[in-house]
């Protein structure tokens, strides 16, 4: 027994390698959820690797017009055809009238001819209208017994229903069920694979979201939390002097970073600036923004002397746009742009609408933890975002359980002061260091985010009313 390539971008990592062969597999969905799509991508992909393959379809549809159909897709190469890399085999209704033993004596004659490496019937549950429970049931039997001696990779696409599958004969005697199907998501649908089953391999279970384009059909797998092989201890500046000095000497690299605070605190100043500062020391860097696009953080830089389009221009700097992408597949880009320019530190700007992106088979709080955890085994130094609902109060930091996932948990507020609003941040959470306890104001100048002096004069400054320390206030009424 051997393992193959799906041909299925994605789906080799679901699998832990591909199919086995020989195996027959179970490729079942509704309609137009692209089971066809999918067996047709994973022959062409084998042809172009010099497997024989074999396409039997007992769909009306002349060859002419699934030519026509399949061509839209870049993986479809009509030279296969040619070659007799892939080879069409139609079942005529003639065949289909004589029964089950014609059905079987015909493909058996044509996998005796073409002697193929991979097999899709396409689809199998026409084969048995009409019949009655016990005909169906005796049919797939001894088409079963027939194929397992074909020595072959045989795909199978059929059109069930879950409910449907798990009562069907076809599901047990598979070697490995993948369902393809559809869930609702806000305007649109999501489509989503599932491994129900593969006999004799390992496999990572559950819902992975997938899409369809000209290149075909594309798998994003599931984000898994992984290990963390090593713990650096190296420090790297924040890019701002004074923060340096609050997190006991910089952030220690691989750390996830939260800044937390209400709207028009600085949060995408100060995870721009860390971006900067690594680019200045060839550090590349990724921007995800859910709060501005691109074009728009490019302006706004401009203003404290930071030429971002430079370090794009020089490979050093990428922004992806969270919006074009569901959520696994948004994490496989940022996993191919970390690789691409060798990235060190990224800035995720609105961290809280990754929630919004979550289709209803995908936990929130499981996809933030693995995705935190993908970051960290690369590595990769990343500050996330979080918008407060608050002005200035404290009651609660963020939502949707983000905050106990983060290494290092720095708070942004609004407080009032003499009839002034001013700002103060305070590191409230930093594992593995030590840190400054005390709240320092903060402002944002020509030159981006500048530290100031601690708030000693005043306590409660986190409930966004502060009140004079009782030295304060003792020396003060004896001036009057």
């Amino acid at each position: 027994m051997k393992q193959v390539a799906t041909g299925i971008s994605g789906l080799d990592k679901v699998l832990k390698g591909g199919f086995l062969r020989p195996s027959i597999l179970l490729i079942a969905g509704t309609a137009g959820t692209g089971k066809t799509t999918f067996a047709m991508q994973s022959i062409f992909k084998a042809a172009k690797n010099e497997e024989v393959c074999m396409y039997i379809t007992s769909l009306s549809e002349p060859i002419a017009m699934i030519n026509n159909f399949m061509s839209r897709f870049s993986f479809y190469n009509f030279s296969f055809l040619g070659k007799g890399n892939v080879k069409y085999v139609p079942i005529d209704i003639e065949i289909l009238h004589k029964g089950p033993k014609a059905i079987i004596d015909e493909m058996e004659e044509n996998v005796e001819t073409i002697k193929p490496d991979r097999i899709v019937i396409d689809p199998v549950n026409v084969f048995t209208m009409g019949m009655d429970e016990e005909s169906r049931r005796q049919f797939y039997y001894e088409f079963f017994t027939s194929m397992k001696s074909w020595n072959s990779l045989v795909l199978l696409t059929g059109e069930f229903t879950q409910e449907e599958l798990i009562k069907s004969t076809v599901s047990y005697l598979v070697d490995g069920v993948i369902y393809i199907d559809y869930e609702p998501f806000y305007d649109n649908n999501v489509r989503y694979i599932n491994i129900l089953k593969m006999r004799g391999q390992d496999f990572q279970g559950g819902k992975h979201s997938c899409k369809i384009t000209k290149d075909g059909f594309t798998v994003f797998p599931r984000l898994s939390p992984g290990e963390r092989k090593t713990v650096s201890i190296e420090r790297l500046s924040c890019g701002i002097k004074g923060m340096d000095l609050m997190t006991g000497g910089g952030f220690i690299r691989g750390s996830s970073i939260l800044l937390s605070g209400s709207s028009g605190m600085g949060k995408t100043i100060i995870g721009t600036q860390f971006i900067f500062d690594g680019l200045l020391k060839q550090e590349p860097g990724i921007i995800i923004s859910f709060e501005e696009d691109a074009v728009q953080i490019r302006e706004n830089s401009k203003q404290f002397g930071w030429n971002l389009e430079d370090f794009e221009n020089k490979n050093l700097l990428k922004f992806i746009n969270p919006l074009e992408f569901d959520a696994h597949e948004l994490a496989m880009q940022i996993d191919e742009t970390i690789e691409k320019i060798k990235a060190r530190r990224l800035l995720v700007d609105g961290i809280s609408r990754f929630n919004r992106m979550m289709p209803q088979f995908i936990s929130f709080p499981e996809y933030l933890g693995a995705f935190i955890n993908n970051l960290r085994n690369k590595n990769l130094t990343a500050i996330y975002t979080n918008e407060s609902s608050n002005l200035i109060d404290t009651d609660q930091i963020t939502y949707s359980g983000i905050s106990p996932k983060m290494d290092v948990i720095i708070l942004l507020r609004y407080v009032e002061i003499k009839s002034e609003m001013r700002k103060a941040m305070s590191v409230l959470k930093m594992k593995s260091s030590d840190h400054d306890k005390e709240i320092r104001e903060f402002i944002v100048s020509r030159k981006g985010v500048e530290i100031r002096l601690p708030f000693t004069e005043y306590s409660g400054l986190l409930s966004g009313s502060p009140i004079r320390a009782f030295s304060e206030a003792f020396v003060e009424a004896f001036k009057k």
